[in-house]
């Protein structure tokens, strides 16, 4: 018996995308022991959770560090995962909770979300206010950024990650909750913090140059 039978490449060798079934079929193979059926789905579900970890952390090392951790953890949990969810939601649900204890572990907010160490970071600014007017100079638009980002770096973990998933991944409260473990009230109110210590800052911001 051929325990590696279901084809996820098609003839030029990219992968083809993946049902319920085949994914079913590919988790049963993996726990005989089939590498191929792993590999596959590490393969399907491998650069989406980069990029989930990549919004989170903000380094592109430090994402794939936390994804391959979750697969690892996602190979150690073959003999008692039976698919009462698709892989990419436990992976995604991995993801997420290791990015919140690899930060909280670390106490290095700032550096990870906040300062460029290479192309492949989260570029900051896309959380700072856009300005078209012309009068505005460079040393505005740095100044203006570094209050949006002092005021980033007081939100817990958590709240920054509820802000990611919400603005970022486009989660709605429900599927934020059941990524994190908690109620919806709970997100609500991690939100809710989370854009007021925002619009403090801009509000600070606004006034200091008015």
């Amino acid at each position: 018996m051929n325990l590696c039978a279901v084809d996820t490449l098609d003839g030029d060798g990219y992968a083809l995308p993946m049902d319920a079934r085949q994914e079913a079929i590919l988790l049963a193979q993996a726990r005989e022991g089939c590498e191929q059926s792993f590999e596959s789905l590490v393969r399907e579900n491998s650069e989406k959770m980069i990029q989930l970890a990549l919004r989170l952390v903000n380094n592109r090392s430090d994402a794939e560090e936390l994804v391959q951790e979750a697969f690892l953890r996602l190979y150690r949990s073959l003999s008692s995962f039976r698919g009462e969810s698709r892989v990419g939601t436990w992976l995604y649900r991995t993801v997420t909770n290791l990015a919140i204890d690899y930060l909280r572990r670390e106490k290095i907010k700032r550096r990870l979300f906040f300062f460029k160490r290479s192309n492949d970071d989260y570029d900051p600014a896309d959380f700072a206010p856009t300005t078209d007017s012309p009068q505005d100079d460079q040393i505005i638009a740095r100044e203006e950024l570094g209050y949006v980002l002092q005021s980033l770096d007081k939100l817990s973990a958590r709240q920054r990650t509820v802000l990611t998933l919400r603005h970022q991944e486009n989660l709605s409260i429900k599927e934020i909750a059941e990524v994190l473990g908690l109620s919806q009230g709970s997100i609500k109110v991690h939100l809710h913090r989370a854009v007021q210590t925002l619009r403090a800052s801009l509000a600070a911001m606004e006034t200091r140059h008015d």
